[in-house]
């Protein structure tokens, strides 16, 4: 495989784009919370970056407002974006909807020509919506057949959601998922010995890890509701610590003082890993993560080590083994060289340009070389 960067992540470009930026939520809080540094700018999706490289971001948001509006009113909000959206789209060169569900409205209205601007969606679970049997799975499929762009974060789903869609404009992209290194800088701390595994979604395979800790080794889960309800009755008490919901700060001080940052995951039609992953290794922090094809793009067992799927004794051995920790410390320039939220940005912005200068000519967008980079 070629390996795919951007050009240059740091130079901005000659052309200065107006990007409508479209999100699942009123996400203000979001912008003013990376503002302030209270949290890292891949919460932005590479909106910050965007905006560093010159180009001006624009989003909705309805002041006064509940700050995280409970999902019961995510549909009222989109609706409102898109009212939002017809009223600017006159001021700006292209949509970028940072989620498949945030682009749903926009492309259905891309579909009767109501909206003009090329509409580039970034997706995280299509191939997993899109195969849904009934209504769901054909609205889906039938809104982001109007995409002018599709991006996903790991590239074994280009294909399949190339074949699920068919009649697309253009092929799916890969890009790299980026995270903030400023935030997620290495620090000097002591390790407190105990296993960290964090992460929410049909992705993780929690059970797993369960059956592979040895008697006596402490472990912290950070999870969600469901996958704490599959790993729980398996979980040695009083080892095993569950918790949910906790705050990116503290959750960096987590992963700053963890022993060992455990990602034990089963194959899912949806990206799921990749940010947990990253996020350690720009720490430092020793990984264990399943070799699964949807964070193929992020592997390198020269920097983390990668056990099978599914394989409690595999895993195990991983975790009382101390002899492969000193890897992690390549885990910040691995992370440096091809995945801060700069490189992210910086697809994007290639991916955006191509298609305005295409509307501006009349011509089709040039294919892009996306194939997944080859780790060295």
């Amino acid at each position: 495989m070629t390996e795919t960067r951007p050009s240059d992540t740091t130079r901005p470009s000659g052309r200065r784009l107006r990007i409508a930026a479209l999100f699942v939520s009123d996400w203000d809080h979001e912008f003013e919370d990376v503002a302030a540094g209270r949290t890292p700018s891949h919460r932005l999706f590479g909106m910050r970056e965007l905006e560093e490289r010159g180009h001006r971001v624009l989003h909705h948001t309805r002041s006064g407002r509940p700050r995280r509006a409970p999902r019961a009113r995510r549909v009222p909000w989109r609706l409102s974006q898109l009212l939002w959206l017809l009223q600017v789209q006159r001021d700006v060169d292209v949509v970028l909807a940072t989620h498949e569900a945030a682009a749903l409205p926009a492309l259905v209205l891309r579909r009767v020509g109501l909206v003009r601007r090329p509409v580039v969606v970034m997706t995280v679970a299509a191939l997993d919506a899109t195969t849904r049997p009934g209504l769901v799975g054909a609205v889906h499929r039938a809104a982001l057949r109007a995409a002018d762009a599709i991006t996903v974060f790991s590239s074994v789903q280009r294909e399949p959601l190339a074949r699920r869609l068919g009649r697309l404009r253009r092929s799916p992209s890969w890009v790299p998922l980026g995270v903030d290194v400023e935030f997620f800088k290495p620090v000097a701390r002591d390790r407190d010995g105990g296993v960290l595994s964090v992460g929410t979604n049909a992705g993780k395979d929690f059970p797993t890890l369960m059956a592979a800790l040895p008697q006596g080794m402490t472990c912290t889960v950070v999870t969600d509701a469901w996958n704490r309800s599959q790993a729980e009755p398996l979980a040695h008490a009083p080892d095993v610590t569950f918790r949910s919901d906790v705050p990116i700060t503290e959750l960096r001080g987590l992963y700053s003082r963890a022993e060992l940052m455990v990602l034990p995951l089963r194959e899912s039609r949806m990206s799921s890993g990749q940010t947990v992953l990253l996020e350690n290794l720009a720490l430092g922090t020793p990984v264990v993560i399943s070799d699964v094809s949807g964070v193929g793009d992020y592997l390198d067992p020269e920097v983390m080590c990668v056990v099978p799927p599914g394989d409690p004794n595999r895993l195990r051995e991983a975790l009382v083994d101390p002899g492969w920790r000193d890897r992690a410390r390549k885990g910040p320039g691995l992370v440096a060289s091809r995945f801060t939220a700069m490189h992210l940005a910086s697809a994007l912005e290639t991916v955006c340009l191509d298609l305005v200068a295409a509307a501006a000519d009349g011509r089709q967008p040039r294919p892009l070389d996306d194939s997944s980079p080859t780790l060295s």
